[in-house]
């Protein structure tokens, strides 16, 4: 999928799994769930924390899921790359 390959040309990003419909779950370097409020803030609707839907497990606080629909442009996939790459300092 585009955002999976997007995610794959960003500094440090791979996906944990193989890419399901245009979804994918991103390992992070820190907890998921303040690097989507960092995004939030800047106006960018950047994913699920992975411990938000399974709060008991603990090992996924780290992984971010993210989704794009076909709607979303190579420009949208750089934008939050770069945002992403921007939060996780």
């Amino acid at each position: 999928s585009p955002l999976a390959d997007g995610l794959g040309r960003g500094p440090g990003f791979q996906g944990l799994n193989v890419p399901l419909f245009n979804a994918s779950a991103v390992p992070l370097p820190k907890p998921a769930a303040p690097v989507v409020e960092v995004l939030a803030k800047r106006g960018i609707l950047g994913g699920v924390p992975a411990s938000r839907l399974f709060p008991g497990r603990p090992a996924l606080a780290d992984v971010l899921l993210v989704a794009a629909t076909e709607t979303v442009t190579d420009t949208d996939v750089d934008s939050f790359t770069s945002a992403l790459a921007e939060a996780l300092r």
